[in-house]
């Protein structure tokens, strides 16, 4: 298994739509990471979601909802097909 690491740096369209794409498709969504740089690491489900090839918190449910704004750093880090 080799793993993906990407960094986003979020644009306003980022923010606003509340997710970023992946460069690949994760083969199993169970193994994504996603930290927050100068914050913490997140919990799948709980502060973010994954649809596809695409990192998610577009959703009230998730704690990250509304928390990020144009400027923030992500990692995430995934296990790439």
């Amino acid at each position: 298994m080799s793993f993906e690491v990407e960094y986003f740096t979020l644009v306003p369209a980022d923010a606003t739509n509340e997710y970023v794409g992946l460069g690949g498709t994760p083969v199993t969504v169970n193994n994504v990471a996603l930290d927050v740089i100068s914050g913490t690491a997140q919990a799948l489900t709980g502060d973010f979601g994954v649809d596809g090839t695409n990192v998610v918190w577009n959703d009230a449910s998730y704690s990250l909802n509304g928390q990020l704004s144009a400027g923030d750093k992500l990692r995430v880090i995934y296990d790439k097909s």
